[in-house]
């Protein structure tokens, strides 16, 4: 018989690690951390210093990771400019194929931030810095938008068969 999940009541434990000296407890506190902080947000909300400073910490290989849980954080604050700060941090991390609001609405946010320099730049000749990670995400997004066509065109080209 197989096992049930058991869903933890608290992340007070998982919390606690993230001050510890040892990077592999941190590690395992982050990556059961993003599994659970939709959850317990409100919680992690009291860490949120801990988190920031890990990602702040450019020598810690999980940096990334810290942004994510960091990013979810603020959404749930409805802190959305901070959320997409953190969410552009975490890179690969930040999954824009992910079907949440959570992604959804940073997805967005981040278009809008990048059509909005896109005009400053062209159509008033303003000097503005794109964020590269603004781009890489963008480009992320048309890339997945590319690839649902190419798969729709492909059903119609076989469904015309």
């Amino acid at each position: 018989m197989a096992a049930a999940a058991v869903m933890p009541s608290s992340a007070a434990g998982l919390l606690t690690l993230l001050d510890d000296e040892n990077d592999e407890l941190k590690h395992y506190a982050l990556v059961h951390l993003n599994k659970v902080v939709h959850e317990f947000w409100f919680q992690i909300a009291s860490y949120i210093g801990s988190v920031e400073a890990l990602y702040e910490d450019d020598e810690f290989k999980d940096r990334e990771l810290a942004a994510l849980i960091a990013s979810k954080v603020f959404y749930h604050l409805g802190e959305l400019d901070s959320a997409l700060t953190y969410a552009l941090g975490a890179g690969a991390h930040f999954d824009v194929d992910e079907q949440s609001e959570y992604v959804q609405t940073l997805v967005a946010r981040c278009l809008d931030q990048y059509f909005e320099l896109r005009v400053k730049q062209v159509e008033q000749k303003l000097a503005v810095d794109v964020d590269a990670r603004l781009v890489e995400v963008v480009e992320r997004m048309l890339d997945r938008c590319g690839k649902v066509v190419i798969i729709q065109y492909s059903i119609c080209c076989s469904c015309s068969l």
